[in-house]
């Protein structure tokens, strides 16, 4: 019986040639069916992986992280346990699937044929009564704020890579550090943050890997925790953060958590998730174990 493959493609963006391959491959193969949709606008993934999510065994993201997290979120709206999930790489930052061997489009074509897949955590974070749910970096903070100027940027027709370092220089020239409360089980903190991240993966930021270690599959969640720190400071660290070295610094601190809370007056701070700005304010964050099926 043939596996029903639905691609869900980011439509504004030109596909790669590993992309183009990959799409070749599966449209080639004849034990799958493939159903390609093709995305207008923010918001148009989680509901075309609602409804795909129906008939589908295997439900691909075609993009970068945004569109992952899209259709991740659109899965968990009615989860069901038997679909696959899959990435193929075709955004600018693909940080996401830096957690796993370097991509490569007959080793994922065969990966669904033979059903080679693991299981893995996802985060989950809560707004009030809003969830948004993330695969790999959530964080409040500096990296939010770069993410929204971002998005401003890409509205006025600014774009690209030379697009996200002009946001994270515009940031650090307006960004101001709030006064976070943060409470789990284990460990406590208040004061100062430039940022605070949750990493289900290790990486964000188009490279940066902001909790070395992260496990996918740990069913905990890393806690990177940048408080006051300044700006010229976390640029120095930069360089230590895409080699993956945590920064050794008495503002800096790591931990990890199955459920935590944090609390701020702010009514104006930004949560991300990968990538994607997901709401404002004080937020729970806490891990689901063994939440979806992957490629791997």
């Amino acid at each position: 019986m043939k596996k029903t493959v639905s691609l869900i493609v980011h439509g504004h963006r030109k596909l790669s040639e590993k992309t183009r391959e990959t799409l070749a491959l599966l449209q080639g193969e004849t034990m799958l069916q493939i159903k390609i949709y093709k995305t207008k606008g923010p918001g148009d993934a989680s509901e075309i992986a609602i409804k795909a999510s129906k008939h589908s065994d295997v439900i691909v993201a075609v993009g970068g992280d945004g569109t992952c997290n899209e259709v991740i979120n659109g899965l968990m709206i009615k989860p069901k346990d038997h679909i696959i999930f899959g990435v193929i790489p075709n955004g600018t930052g693909n940080d996401f699937v830096r957690n796993f061997p370097p991509f490569d489009p007959y080793t994922f074509v065969v990966g669904i044929i033979e059903n080679s897949v693991k299981r893995i955590d996802l985060g989950k974070i809560q707004f009030g009564k809003a969830t948004r749910y993330f695969l790999n970096v959530a964080d409040i903070g500096f990296g939010a704020k770069v993410i929204d100027t971002l998005n401003k940027q890409r509205s006025s027709g600014v774009s690209g890579k030379f697009s996200y370092n002009l946001a994270i220089l515009r940031s650090f020239i307006s960004y101001r550090k709030p006064e976070l409360k943060i409470r789990s089980e284990h460990f406590e903190f208040e004061g100062k943050s430039l940022m605070i991240a949750f990493s289900n993966g290790t990486t964000f930021g188009s490279g940066l890997q902001i909790f070395p270690g992260a496990k996918l599959d740990s069913g905990k969640l890393g806690l990177t925790i940048i408080g006051d720190v300044s700006l010229g400071e976390y640029a120095k660290n930069l360089g230590n953060l895409r080699k993956g070295r945590r920064i050794d610094h008495p503002q800096v601190k790591y931990y990890e958590f199955e459920k935590l809370h944090v609390h701020t007056t702010l009514d104006d701070l930004y949560v991300e998730t990968d990538g994607e700005i997901a709401g404002r304010s004080s937020i729970t964050v806490e891990v689901i174990p063994s939440a979806i099926q992957i490629i791997a």
